[in-house]
């Protein structure tokens, strides 16, 4: 698929409020990214709770992870005048789009997403939630309800995106042309960063190892803790290369909070240990996300301005969905309007 990069583009981004707090490569593949993105282009950021209830949750525990992510979004970095940051949830249209598009898909294109076959195995059929199954027409959902140009998303979503394409292909063929077809935005840089006690895995939000990701609520010194812990590879040589994972997944995240060269900084520890690495590496970390810690600790101490942000954002997310719904109700035929 070609990755269009259009002088003026609307984008759509969404992130699952499925973790206390986003780790740092979710920082440096995603929030950054969106970050830059927002002084250039039209930006819809959509916490995306509804797609949380895939799978079992707890309900005072999704209010409280979807206002920590509006509040880790805007310490990163989002700023609600160039950006509408909203939650999926208050703006209704994305459940009546995902109806509608339910309607156009087929079983066999959404029981070969990669992503339901994980989920699902090794579970009776029964027992598998028809949430998870129906997952990628919500997704598909959210994001043509803006049209949106592209899509930044990791490359474990690029199937998605290709359903979200038939879909809106399919649905112009039926009914008139009214979706244009998004663009996959896919960085490369996040999806280096592995987790800290083993490098073949990504650092995941997921993950039941608490020594393997770096959160960014993380104090100064389990940062410090886990940096230490994290594993190396055999010899003491600090180089960048295939050869050597775990150093170089640690010089990626070293790379990323200053902006050196991981090559450059291997160099610069020629002769020296992984200890007198580690040491520099885990300050570079606790300065890079010190600011962040600040900002976030002002917001979720006087929550009111996050959820005015929020409210903010769902009046102008709802604005231009409902202008794609009537049209779409047009479309295909339904006569009243709401």
């Amino acid at each position: 698929m070609p990755i269009l990069l259009h002088l003026m583009a609307r984008i759509f981004s969404g992130v699952q409020p499925t973790a206390e707090a986003p780790h740092i490569g979710n920082y440096i593949g995603a929030f950054r990214q969106w970050v830059d993105l927002q002084d250039r282009d039209e930006s819809f950021i959509c916490i995306v709770d509804l797609h949380s209830m895939t799978l079992p949750w707890e309900p005072a525990e999704l209010a409280n992870r979807t206002r920590m992510l509006a509040a880790t979004l805007l310490a990163c970095g989002i700023d609600p005048k160039k950006s509408v940051l909203f939650v999926q949830s208050a703006v209704k249209e994305h459940t009546e789009l995902t109806w509608l598009l339910t309607c156009v898909a087929r079983m066999g294109e959404l029981s070969r997403m990669t992503q339901f076959k994980e989920k699902s195995r090794g579970k009776e059929s029964g027992s598998v939630g028809a949430g998870l199954f129906m997952y990628p027409v919500l997704m598909a959902a959210d994001v043509l309800a803006y049209k949106a140009d592209l899509v930044p998303v990791g490359d474990d979503q690029r199937q998605h995106l290709e359903l979200m394409r038939d879909l809106a292909e399919r649905f112009n063929r039926l009914f008139g042309d009214t979706f244009p077809l998004p663009d996959a935005f896919i960085s490369e840089e996040g999806a280096r960063i592995k987790s800290l006690d083993d490098p073949t895995a990504k650092m995941s939000k997921s993950s039941e190892r608490p020594t393997g990701n770096l959160w960014m609520v993380d104090p100064p010194e389990v940062i410090r803790d886990k940096i230490k812990r994290a594993v190396t590879d055999s010899g003491r040589e600090i180089a960048y290369g295939p050869e050597k994972p775990a150093i170089s997944n640690l010089l990626d995240i070293y790379s990323a909070v200053t902006g050196k060269a991981p090559k450059e900084i291997a160099e610069a520890y020629e002769g020296k240990g992984y200890a007198d690495f580690k040491t520099d590496l885990a300050e570079a970390i606790v300065s890079f996300l010190t600011p962040f810690q600040e900002r976030y600790g002002e917001l979720m101490a006087d929550v009111s301005g996050v959820d005015a942000a929020l409210a903010e954002g769902a009046e102008k997310a709802r604005g231009v969905a409902a202008s794609t719904l009537a049209e779409v109700r047009e479309r295909v035929g339904l006569m009243f309007s709401q």
